[in-house]
Parts: structure tokens; sequence; C-alpha cells
């Protein structure tokens, strides 16, 4: 598992969905997961540190009523585009997992200060490396057809400058 922090919540080109991108801790590589408005309004409030209580503080607030403590968040699997994520949950003693999408992860993660984990192979499906100098994960080949689905996505993408308006 590689420990990731939020590197920025954004939109796509065309403004019509949301990105939360994912920074190796200590490294140079990125992790792109495509999220809906509720869930990037909720990673930017809890990184602002926005006072306004949100859904995710609730949760917090009732693991807490319960003793129980989310130690991580782990991005496990990737399948169809998917990812799978899972809350690591100290309680009572003992370790429990709930499963959650990637995005409610982050959005306890950030709140609850836990780091968040990726699968090395969720990484080198999904992920790209801004710089291989310095780092241990090399970039994946270009033709690899696991990068498809973002050659597809950036392939996509309208990078033309609109018109500027006539005065």
């Amino acid at each position: 598992m590689v420990e990731m922090v939020v590197e920025g919540v954004g939109t796509t080109l065309e403004g019509t969905g949301y990105v939360v991108t994912l920074k190796e801790k200590g490294g140079h590589a990125r992790f792109p997961i495509a999220i809906g408005f509720a869930e990037a309004r909720a990673i930017k409030t809890a990184l602002r540190r926005d006072p306004w209580p949100q859904p995710h503080d609730l949760i917090l607030a009732l693991l807490k009523s319960f003793d129980a403590v989310i130690t991580q968040v782990e991005i496990r699997t990737l399948a169809g585009g998917v990812c799978q994520a899972y809350l690591r949950i100290y309680w009572k003693g003992r370790w429990v997992e709930v499963g959650c999408r990637p995005s409610d992860g982050i959005a306890l993660a950030v709140r609850s200060g836990c780091p968040i984990m990726v699968a090395e192979d969720v990484l080198a499906k999904a992920g790209w490396v801004l710089s291989c100098i310095g780092s241990a994960r090399p970039a994946p080949p270009a033709d690899d057809e696991s990068l498809a689905i973002f050659r597809d996505f950036v392939n996509s993408l309208n990078l033309e400058w609109p018109e500027p308006p006539n005065r």
C-alpha cells in the first residue's frame, strides 16, 4: 500500500464532472478519481476546515461516541474503472472493516487526519507518475492497455481556448 494525500479537487474541462487527485506522500505518483458534486463539496469543505457540519462529521461523531476510530482508508481494488475502498476502524480492541466509496473514505480521512492508502496494483493501473526522477515507481509504458480508460478520457478533452468576447 502507498500512502497518498489529497492534492486537490477540481472540475473536468467540460465542467460537467469532478475529480479528486491524490498525490503520493513524499513521492511523484498521482491518482485521479472521478467523483460527484456532493462528494467534491464534502472533500473541499473538509480541506478548508469549514465550520459547518457535514454528514461525514456526523459519521465521525457517531464513531467517537462508540469509542471507535478510523485508523486509515484503503483503496484496494479497481475493476471496470470503479474503485472500492474500505474504512479500517479500531473498536473495542478489534479491527472492523467497512466498505465505502473512495470519495466518502477520502472525505472522512481529511476530517479525521487518518492516512489514505492505495494498493500498489491499483496505482499501477490507474495512477501516473509526474516525474520518474527520484521515484521508486517507474512510469508505465505508454502502450499499457490498463491505461486505455485514461487515454480515451484525455483524447476526449476539448483543449480549444474559447474565443475572447468582442468589445
